[in-house]
This record gives C-alpha cells, sequence and structure tokens, in this order.
C-alpha cells in the first residue's frame, strides 16, 4: 500500500519543527530542514546501510526538482558532513522559504520511497526509532494517542 502523503508531510514537518533553532536568523527555516534530513540520514543510515539511504534521498531529490528549482543547487553528499550542501547558496538565489519547501519536498519523497519499499507502518516505526531520543514521543501523533 502506497504512503499516504498527508501522514508523510506531517511526519516530515514534525522533523523539520524538531530541527529548528531558536533565535536562527535568515536562513531558519532552510537551516532546520537541512538539519532534519541530516538527523534522518545518520539515524537511518544505521539501519539501512548509508548508501541505501543516499540513493532513496538521490532519488527524492531527483523526483522533486522540476517542482523544487533550490534543488539544482542543492547537494546530498554521501559520506560527508554536511549531508545537505551548498544550503546559503539555494538560499541566496531562492529564498529562506523556497529552498526550505524543497528541502521539505526531498524529504517528503524519500519518506513515502521507504515506505513503499518497506511498508507504509515498518517505514514510520524505523523513522521514529531512528529519531534522536527527546523527538521519539512526538514523532507519530497516532502512537501518541493510542498510548494514552
Amino acid at each position: 500500500m502506497p504512503p499516504d502523503s498527508s501522514t508523510t508531510q506531517r511526519l516530515a514537518r514534525q522533523l523539520i519543527d524538531r530541527a529548528r533553532v531558536p533565535g536562527d536568523a535568515g536562513a531558519a527555516k532552510a537551516s532546520a530542514a537541512a538539519f532534519a534530513v541530516e538527523e534522518l540520514y545518520q539515524s537511518l543510515s544505521r539501519w539501512i546501510g548509508s548508501d541505501g539511504c543516499h540513493a532513496l534521498f538521490t532519488r527524492a531529490r531527483a523526483e522533486a526538482q522540476d517542482d523544487h528549482p533550490p534543488l539544482e543547487i542543492l547537494e546530498v553528499r554521501a559520506h560527508s558532513k554536511p549531508y545537505v550542501g551548498r544550503v546559503a547558496e539555494a538560499v541566496a538565489e531562492y529564498g529562506d522559504t523556497a529552498t526550505a519547501a524543497a528541502i521539505e519536498s526531498m524529504l517528503v519523497g524519500m519518506i513515502e520511497l521507504l515506505g513503499r519499499l518497506i511498508g507504509v507502518d515498518m517505514a514510520m516505526n524505523l523513522i521514529e526509532r531512528s529519531w534522536p531520543e527527546p523527538a521519539r514521543d512526538n514523532a507519530l501523533p497516532e502512537k501518541r494517542r493510542a498510548k494514552a
């Protein structure tokens, strides 16, 4: 069953919101989105390997690129820190909001691809388990309600 895009969109936004740094000005949205991708790449790499995770992000980037011009500038670089490169250049060219939307679109695409490969429930559980400890309680609102 293909992933529900509203669920993947909501999860991607939650990951980005958790990555925001209070007081970060200028490229705050794009920086948070890039940091969320970085964290997810590092965390999921333990489960599916860095090359497999990179392949998913590369595919998601390619699929979203026509609708999000900043992705033409942005780079995803396996085995590298930062994983998402040239964020400042994309922000300078397209602005913070458009660059953040492009990165978010890539993140949504990656989650959807992972869901198609291993199943939606397993993908969501894997992302939830992979995300650093403080974020786990908020990762999936449906699960939080189920626990209550």
